[in-house]
């Protein structure tokens, strides 16, 4: 039997919209149920209509893995980007694609570390207690940069805005089911410097997936990978790299 080979998928979503559609206020945005300003008669805070209507392009890609163990059987699957047996699959992409001259890496009590290249690719690797890791051309303050790995990821939207619109490209590590996943924001366009850097770097045993974030938001199609691989051809928006 044919061994399967692992799986490497890159959501973009281009632009994406940073704004909550609540105020920070009100970060429990998707549970109704229960709030005291919800229902017929009752108000609550609201977002200014100025603040609705922001139109400000980012641009937002998340990359996960599946480790197959060269096993056809999903069963035995390993879900997790840092999951791949060899990180440089995506690191090597990314610091080509995305990386600039600075960087710095935020913890999760908000303690902040300027950092080599050969650092961030550790981190990208396996990123531990780091709650974000940043890139830009020019130094970033601390405090700022601390600032975007606040407690709760709503309340840190506007210091995000605040550093993409000055030229850094944000990494947020995603708990996956084995490790972590990445996402990751920037006020550019991100897929094509990245689908390049991906066929600048070729990876046996590796098939990669590029496609848009808003053709795979139910868990199904997030997952493709367990199921359509197997039809005869895949859908027109899944490009393979």
């Amino acid at each position: 039997m044919a061994q399967s080979p692992d799986i490497l998928k890159y959501f973009y979503e281009e632009p994406a919209l940073l704004e909550p559609v609540t105020p920070d206020t009100d970060p429990d945005a998707r549970r109704r149920a229960g709030r005291p300003d919800h229902g017929p008669g009752t108000s609550g805070p609201s977002m200014p209509i100025e603040q609705l209507l922001q139109t400000d392009d980012y641009y937002r890609g998340y990359l996960a893995g599946t480790r197959t163990q060269g096993a056809p059987d999903p069963d035995t699957d390993i879900v997790g980007l840092t999951a791949l047996p060899d990180a440089s699959v995506f690191v090597a992409p990314l610091l080509d694609a995305l990386g600039e001259s600075f960087w710095i890496s935020v913890g999760g009590a908000g303690q902040t570390q300027s950092i080599e290249i050969a650092d961030a690719a550790g981190v990208l690797a396996a990123p531990g207690e780091v709650a974000a890791l940043i890139t830009a051309v020019a130094e970033i303050d601390p405090e700022r940069a601390a600032a975007v790995a606040g407690t709760g990821r709503r309340r840190s939207l506007q210091p995000l805005r605040d550093i993409l619109d000055e030229g850094a490209i944000a990494f947020f590590p995603e708990r996956a089911h084995d490790g972590f996943d990445w996402s990751f924001f920037a006020d550019r366009p991100m897929r094509d410097w990245l689908v390049a850097a991906f066929r600048a770097h070729p990876a046996p045993n590796l098939r990669r997936f590029v496609l848009p974030y808003q053709k795979a938001r139910s868990e199904s199609k997030f997952y493709f990978e367990t199921w359509q691989l197997k039809e005869p051809s895949l859908p027109d928006y899944i490009e393979e790299v």
